[in-house]
């Protein structure tokens, strides 16, 4: 009986390999180029303007339409918070969720430390009376917040004013909300 020659089948598995690295190459090649070609493409719009630019001042005119800058818009309107003699702020929110009253403080002056007194009053009588500290943000602060159980307070129309104090600056935030 004769023997059958084993076939050795590295050579396809090298080849497959081979080939798979060539188009890893191609694709790699293809995305490099596509990337840097874009980048070409910004200083070739400079070098147009440029040469727009001297011509403007060669006394061509006429074909070349002027750039007019526009005016720098001021950042802020008004005078800057952070200096004014004492502290303001908008209240965010005040109203129930679930059995809380709950009360949000923005403070527009940035201050790092501080306390706020929360007042409530109804009818010209303090009702409920708490204190949260201060919680610094980016360019503002805050109050930590106020969450009032409805159970301590009843139902009814209440004035709100919260004392902002923080060093030798305070302040007075109000509103109102219904229960």
């Amino acid at each position: 009986m004769a023997k059958k020659r084993k076939q050795n089948k590295k050579w396809i598995s090298r080849i497959l390999l081979l080939v798979l690295l060539i188009a890893a190459g191609v694709v790699a090649y293809l995305v490099w180029q596509s990337y840097f070609d874009e980048k070409k493409g910004e200083p070739q719009e400079e070098v147009v303007q440029e040469t727009a630019e001297v011509k403007k001042d060669d006394t061509i005119k006429d074909d070349v339409p002027e750039v007019i800058e526009k005016e720098k818009v001021a950042q802020y309107d008004g005078e800057d918070p952070n200096t004014a003699e004492g502290l303001t702020g908008a209240m965010t929110y005040a109203g129930v969720s679930g059995d809380n009253l709950i009360i949000r403080v923005n403070i527009d002056q940035y201050i790092s430390d501080g306390n706020c007194v929360l007042s409530l009053t109804r009818d010209g009588r303090e009702v409920y009376r708490d204190t949260a500290n201060v919680a610094t943000a980016a360019a503002t602060a805050t109050c930590e917040g106020f969450n009032v159980p409805v159970s301590e307070i009843g139902s009814g129309h209440y004035d709100i004013v919260i004392k902002v104090n923080s060093g030798e600056k305070s302040g007075a935030i109000n509103g109102e909300v219904d229960v």
